[in-house]
């Protein structure tokens, strides 16, 4: 170091040794995918994520080919989640691994995450699900704020009952996605406004306790940032 110091003068060599040690340090950051990414593993009735779980009805932990999840029966059962994993997030990706029932006609349009503050009903976010008389579901993604609301769905895009399935939804500069078993689906303009740190997310049903969901999940994961198809998750018996 004295050398290159001796060579360069002392200036230029410290603003190379600061240069160097920003480097290093970004290196060894963890990228944004890990530093700003919640993975809930929803196997259990205690907590998820941490945070702790209030529990309505008579939801199960069961073993399944992905792994251990949660059984919902569409009647009553849902998991109350004491936590905001979107937080102060101004875009932001939702994951969740699920395997439907068929509810038919019973429940047609189950919700099985909704994220809401009581403070503000104005600003939800919700991932649905709507069942028709053939054993298919499509997929219903909205998200609601006071400037503007909209809904991802299209009855034509359909998909079978019964099998673990992959959902995400993106969001950025008023830019929302949806996609399923990681092909995009449907594209719209909405604005989202951050939802309060006091808001709670609600699996299994709506968060006023309707539209029950039937059937299984195994993981979600919210991911500060938009990820690509590339990124997502992957079923676990698959990888």
């Amino acid at each position: 170091m004295t050398s290159l110091a001796a060579k360069f003068g002392m200036k230029y060599f410290f603003a190379l040794l600061l240069a160097c040690t920003a480097f290093l340090h970004a290196c060894a950051a963890p990228k944004g995918s890990l530093a700003s990414t919640l993975q809930w593993d929803i196997n259990s009735l205690n907590k998820i994520g941490g945070a702790s779980v209030e529990v309505l009805g008579n939801p199960q932990v069961v073993s399944t080919i992905q792994g251990t999840a949660v059984r919902f029966d569409g009647d009553g059962d849902r998991l109350l989640v004491d936590a905001n994993p979107l937080s102060d997030a101004t875009e932001f990706t939702i994951e969740i691994i699920f395997n439907p029932a068929d509810a038919y006609p019973n429940n047609v349009e189950p919700r099985f995450f909704h994220i809401e503050s009581a403070d503000n009903p104005n600003r939800r976010v919700t991932i649905e699900l709507r069942l028709n008389d053939k054993k298919q579901w499509y997929l219903d993604a909205y998200i609601k704020s006071e400037k503007s609301q909209f809904t991802l769905i299209d009855p034509t895009k359909v998909h079978p009952m019964g099998e673990w399935t992959h959902a995400a939804i993106t969001y950025k500069n008023r830019e929302f996605v949806s996609y399923v078993n990681g092909k995009k689906e449907l594209v719209g303009q909405v604005d989202y406004l951050p939802i309060a740190n006091t808001a709670k997310t609600s699996i299994g049903a709506r968060m006023n306790q309707v539209h029950w969901f039937n059937g299984d999940i195994l993981q979600a994961r919210i991911s500060r940032r938009i990820l690509s198809p590339a990124e997502f998750l992957t079923l676990p018996a698959n990888k």
